[in-house]
């Protein structure tokens, strides 16, 4: 079961993807162990600020994808373009800018490295 925890990460990591990069669904949904249809639900509906940066395997926008405000919003392959990610005019994304599954796990322990430990009070 994916836990609030498990979609936290997913946010995280989205949002900390470096610039000339993007993720695809499955990866995503094999970081935390779920589907590729929750975690585009997730990207529809939890307020992620840069779920464009999540694309269907083949690099391209999912038909499903809308944008969380439910507005038209803009145009996400020159959204990609302007984070440095190479789309084709056909509007596919450059496969080795690509952040697999495994760059994910290591881009999920740096943001862990980075996070200051709990500071609770230890009277």
């Amino acid at each position: 079961m994916t836990t609030e925890q498990d979609w936290d990460l997913v946010k995280r990591v989205v949002e900390a993807l470096p610039d000339g990069t993007w993720t695809s669904y499955g990866d995503l949904a094999e970081l935390i162990g779920t589907g590729p249809r929750q975690v585009g639900a997730y990207m529809r509906d939890g307020d992620v600020t840069r779920a464009y940066r999540v694309l269907t395997a083949g690099g391209t926008v999912s038909e499903g994808f809308r944008w969380a405000d439910g507005s038209s919003g803009r145009d996400v392959p020159d959204l990609l373009r302007e984070d440095g990610v190479t789309v084709s005019t056909s509007g596919r994304a450059d496969r080795t800018q690509r952040m697999s599954v495994y760059d994910l796990k290591l881009l999920a322990a740096e943001l862990d490295r980075s996070t200051p430990e709990d500071t609770e009070d230890r009277e």
